[in-house]
């Protein structure tokens, strides 16, 4: 069938590019910010196709918006449309495809998860992996993914936004440790001992990992922390070469206790777990290759739990 040409030359096709981003991100203030225009042109392109369709499209709620019945029926048929047009238009113009992913999570996730596939996954696929250390990423997962800046994201933050798929991944057990030569501690400890020596910590800007060192705080407030490091392997190896203790993921001891020279401390002492979640666009669906990258990385996961 063939399109009428008329009726799409009296049609602002940037509009639907505008209202599709709108309801994905169910913000005026961040779609305008992905598209590079401000608050005020993407409120007006709302309101003319408001007009052109007779319908409110969103409504207030709150501090967010939610889009009527119209919106809705409207992003069903434009989610492919719009990618296959994308598509159509990369091929005229001859522009190569994107053949990396950019991967946001903690080091010690990425050597456990990306590190062993990368190189099969690559080789198969001629795909290149990035990874950035979420401990240190200058914006929050929300905004990374928003944003199409990261494709997927392991954290301990979860995202509750429309455009991104959010699942849990893993919990992280905590074990207590210290050094092997340590002069007081030996394989058990009393909170009474414990209250007498210094602590290394791991730290990190994201929120979920915040709300975890409250909750180890809780647990033991009477902690004496001297030495802070967004890098679990530069507090192993604090730990590991002094009378520091400190409490890190049972997997990260398993992997590395023999090499920083450390043993579990076992005592009565709550600690909570740590949540990890793993996010990406839900976009990135349509690309086979993301599919296969998911794929690869739960097949790894399945393989640890």
């Amino acid at each position: 069938m063939m399109a009428n040409l008329q009726d799409l030359k009296k049609f602002d096709l940037n509009l639907l590019v505008i209202f599709e981003c709108v309801y994905l991100h169910r913000s005026v203030s961040k779609a305008a910010e992905a598209l590079f225009l401000t608050p005020s042109a993407i409120s007006q392109s709302i309101q003319r196709l408001r007009n052109q369709l007779n319908d409110p499209l969103f409504l207030r709620e709150g501090k967010g918006i939610t889009p009527t019945t119209v919106a809705d029926n409207l992003h069903i048929y434009l989610e492919d449309n719009l990618q296959q047009l994308e598509q159509t238009i990369r091929v005229v113009q001859g522009a190569p495809q994107r053949k990396n992913f950019i991967i946001y999570c903690s080091t010690f996730m990425g050597f456990e998860f990306l590190s062993p596939l990368a190189e099969k996954f690559c080789r198969q696929l001629g795909y290149e992996l990035i990874h950035y250390d979420m401990a240190v990423a200058p914006n929050s997962a929300e905004d990374l993914l928003t944003y199409r800046k990261a494709d997927l994201i392991i954290g301990n933050t979860p995202v509750i936004n429309h455009s991104v798929i959010c699942t849990p991944f893993m919990v992280a057990k905590p074990t207590l440790v210290c050094s092997k030569d340590h002069p007081r501690i030996g394989d058990s400890a009393t909170l009474e001992d414990l209250q007498k020596e210094k602590f290394a910590r791991i730290t990190g800007i994201e929120e979920g990992l915040r709300q975890y060192q409250v909750k180890s705080s809780e647990a033991f407030p009477e902690r004496e922390v001297v030495f802070q490091s967004d890098s679990p392997i530069t507090v192993m190896s604090a730990v590991g070469q002094s009378e520091l203790l400190g409490i890190i993921g049972e997997r990260g001891y398993e992997r590395f206790n023999e090499v920083f020279n450390l043993k579990r401390v076992n005592t009565q002492m709550p600690l909570p777990t740590l949540d990890f979640y793993l996010m990406y666009n839900r976009f990135a669906l349509q690309s086979s290759a993301f599919k296969l990258l998911l794929e690869n990385i739960n097949q790894r996961l399945a393989t640890l739990v």
